[in-house]
């Protein structure tokens, strides 16, 4: 059971150092995101 313990501890580390510079950058200065390219058409209505 111990064992166990220690593997959830560092998973749980391992989830918060990969997940901490991600929530670092949020805020009202970051810049805007660029606007989604247009990736489908409808092409049906084309004419």
């Amino acid at each position: 059971m111990n064992e166990g313990w220690i593997i959830f501890g560092v998973c749980i580390i391992f989830i918060l150092g990969a997940a901490i510079p991600l929530l670092k950058n949020r805020g009202a200065d970051r810049t805007p995101l660029p606007p989604r390219k247009e990736t489908l058409r409808d092409w049906r209505n084309e004419r």
